[in-house]
């Protein structure tokens, strides 16, 4: 809007055709055109021949004027109206009565509002300036003068956007309201307590910079205590922590933060809660907490599932006397309780590549709990280690790397051993004192393994490696035609696509001799020349292989890492006597267990083979479960072997459920499987209602505005009065004569009024 114009100067411009000199000529011509050539006197009267010359003399000017081509220029000075933006927040948080005399901050913010009404109403009144009112929540909500009242604001009411506060949202859409109009400044009133779910969490301090990347100020009046004290008493679980999955009968411990305000040398029981098989939530663990100088408090509890299933987990903080909010005194996630798996104990006295790269694959399978000893051979004196405490356990599979037999007691080999009869199943791996080089032929395990005991082809440990015992590389490892059929080297859909799999692997660099096979056992893969690098047996109910290489890390170094995978995780399920489950499993993985109403939630699922491959020919399907037992479908879409979803628009806080379904063509039963998570019920404005006077500093310091008490508000629009010159501009307006119409008139009605009175005189 344009408050006043004035006229600062005019001038007048020209721009001549050609140059002055052609002008100047033209004008000469016309000028002896007029004398030499002038109106019969003779047959007019002088009057007569005085009209003529001068109707001939305006043509022959208007002409010379269009040549000349002059423009009036004038230079006006415009002042326009600043508009002063104020923002005022109505959220839930400026309910808190934290103010003098048990004022609440809405209370203060009015009152401030009310003061400096007649600075305001003077400010409008110079005409120079307008105010635009805005209240803000989660939305903005402009507000139209009323009476003159600039700042119409009532009691505070709960609205249905009060329960959140959106400062930079409504600092970028009150701006983007005004533009086209000339900035003045922007006030905003407010706790600071910036509390909003997307998409309307905008950060503040963006918006902040691009108004002062405009050259705009910003004023910010903080009203409200940092320290909460208008909130009472208050004790809140601010933070969960525990791991997603939990092996049964291991102890899970649970980490959190609880908040305690104005419970000062009071105690807070704080309960560990856990779902039941009958879906109740019991309580497991408790604890207790002091109020002191810490605002927050660390607390551990530990549970130990005794069931399998996905199990409710809360931490509960006990609601005290006074206190106004209890929605921030619990919070929750969700474990998978799983029965550990396969259960295999690897013990190593090299700490060689071979066994990191083993180590690594089978701690990758979600299925295999893998338990590492190492048994250093530089500290022999301390021979053979005491493993008791460790073979108490129930182990599937039992590993032997490069390892003496001298270092393991006899009695637990003995208890190995009766495992291994039991169905548990042992694996000895290659080395420089593996096999006969460690004496196992001579051990307690003697009875189990697939070769004949040598006794002089020990391999002492200050002497240096007996080549007899080892054949040099490069080894090719490939199926035996007679045996190789087994799961532990299938590696294609049928054994001539596994056989050119392992003809084009690298080449092991080297392996050790084997001696004599007992006649039970069975070479399941040897060397081109029929040498035995892989050999298995059956004792008792258990199974027991001998594997002659260390080198397979070579496959994974050089592209082979897929392949590598597969032989060793099958070779730890055949000898836990799994390799023959044809059973695919449907499996889902959460981003995460708690969200906020109204994020996104991502989510993995996909079919995988016993062998840990993924099927990829099933369809799969997902549907969302709300609190209520309303479902909804969601969208899910393949990408690489797996499929991804996301689950959106949580309208209900509460335990929601993801259930995916997968099934074969012609398959009646599908298969399904279920994630459960919650959506966080929290008031997000009393839950933690600090005013923030840090966060209102720094949208101040980002523009050249600044940080004011409530009692100061009238002298902002004191100030903006004092400074209207910023909002002056000057405008040049420009008239052109020549290419205008009545120029064209002015010389065509001369010239043909001259004509028309030379033929009424008779003259032509």
């Amino acid at each position: 809007m344009i408050a006043a114009t004035t006229v600062q100067r005019v001038s007048v411009h020209f721009e001549p055709v050609g140059s002055w000199l052609l002008v100047a000529l033209v004008a000469a011509a016309l000028l002896a055109v007029l004398f030499a050539v002038p109106p019969d006197r003779s047959r007019v009267s002088r009057s007569g021949v005085l009209v003529l010359v001068l109707l001939r003399l305006g043509g022959f000017l208007a002409l010379v004027l269009c040549m000349l081509r002059p423009t009036f220029v004038s230079t006006r000075q415009a002042r326009q109206q600043g508009t002063v933006v104020v923002l005022a927040d109505a959220s839930k948080s400026m309910t808190v009565a934290d103010g003098s005399n048990g004022r609440t901050r809405w209370d203060e913010l009015t009152a401030a509002l009310s003061a400096a009404r007649p600075a305001a109403e003077a400010l409008v009144g110079s005409g120079d300036f307008d105010i635009a009112t805005y209240a803000f929540d989660r939305e903005l909500q402009p507000l139209a003068p009323v009476g003159g009242n600039p700042f119409p604001f009532a009691s505070w009411q709960a609205g249905s956007t009060s329960d959140q506060t959106a400062i930079g949202a409504a600092m970028t859409e009150a701006t983007r309201a005004v533009a086209g109009r000339q900035l003045a400044g922007v006030i905003v009133l407010s706790d600071g307590a910036q509390h909003a779910y997307p998409p309307r969490d905008e950060p503040p301090q963006s918006a902040a910079r691009s108004i002062g990347d405009a050259g705009v100020p910003l004023w910010s009046i903080t009203f409200g205590q940092p320290l909460g004290a208008g909130q009472g008493r208050d004790a809140a679980i601010v933070n969960l922590s525990v791991g997603e999955t939990v092996y049964l009968k291991n102890q899970l411990e649970v980490a959190g933060r609880v908040r305690l305000e104005g419970l000062a040398a009071r105690d807070a029981v704080v309960k560990l809660m856990a779902e039941n098989d009958a879906g109740v939530m019991e309580e497991v663990a408790r604890t207790t907490v002091k109020g002191g100088a810490e605002v927050e408090e660390a607390v551990r509890l530990a549970w130990t599932p005794q069931s399998l299933g996905e199990r409710k987990l809360s931490l509960v903080v006990d609601r005290q006397e006074g206190e106004v909010v209890t929605t921030n005194n619990e919070l929750s996630t969700f474990v998978e309780v799983v029965d550990g798996g396969l259960r295999v104990l690897y013990l190593e006295g090299s700490l060689r590549v071979e066994q990191r790269f083993l180590r690594r694959v089978l701690s990758a399978s979600p299925d295999m709990q893998v338990d590492f000893r190492w048994i250093d051979a530089g500290r022999r004196d301390t021979w053979p280690v005491d493993l008791s405490r460790q073979l108490a356990g129930e182990y599937n599979v039992f590993l032997i790397g490069d390892l003496d037999s001298a270092a393991v007691r006899r009695e637990d080999l003995q208890t190995i051993l009766r495992a291994v009869q039991s169905g548990a199943g042992i694996g000895l791996l290659g080395g420089f004192h593996a096999f006969e080089a460690g004496g196992w032929g001579s051990s307690a395990l003697a009875p189990a393994l697939p070769f004949e005991p040598d006794r002089l082809a020990r391999q002492p440990f200050d002497a240096p490696i007996r080549e007899s015992l080892h054949f040099k590389g490069p080894v090719q490892m490939l199926p035996d035609e007679r045996f190789g059929g087994v799961s532990i080297l299938r590696q294609g859909r049928n054994e001539q696509e596994s056989r050119g799999v392992w003809q084009s692997l690298p080449p092991l660099e080297g392996a050790n001799d084997l001696g004599r096979l007992v006649p039970a056992a069975k070479p399941l893969a040897v060397t081109p020349d029929g040498r035995p690098l892989l050999v298995g047996r059956e004792y008792g109910d258990g199974r027991v292989l001998a594997f002659a290489g260390d080198s397979t890390w070579r496959w994974a170094m050089q592209g082979a890492v897929e392949q590598h995978r597969r032989f060793w995780r099958q070779l730890v399920l055949w000898l836990a006597k799994q390799d023959d489950s044809e059973q695919d499993s449907l499996w889902i993985r959460l981003a995460q267990r708690r969200i906020a109403p109204g994020m996104p939630l991502a989510f993995d699922a996909g079919l995988t083979k016993s062998d840990g491959t993924a099927v990829t020919d099933v369809p799969i399907e997902a549907v969302a479960m709300s609190p209520n037992g309303q479902l909804r479908p969601v969208r899910i879409a393949r990408r690489g072997e797996t499929f991804t979803g996301t689950v959106t628009d949580f309208s209900d806080p509460g335990d929601w459920k993801l259930i995916v379904k997968a099934a074969r063509p012609g398959e009646q039963a599908a298969r399904e499987r279920s994630a459960r998570f919650t959506v966080v019920r929290q008031d997000l404005e009393l839950a933690n209602p600090r005013a923030n006077p840090l966060l209102m500093r720094q949208l101040s310091e980002a523009t050249g505005g600044g940080v004011r008490l409530p009692e100061e508000l009238p002298g902002i629009f004191e100030e903006i009065a004092r400074k209207p010159a910023a909002f002056e501009t000057e405008a040049e307006w420009s008239y052109a004569v020549w290419d205008k119409w009545p120029m064209f008139l002015l010389l065509a009605a001369c010239l043909c009024a001259e004509w028309f009175l030379r033929k009424r005189f008779g003259l032509v």
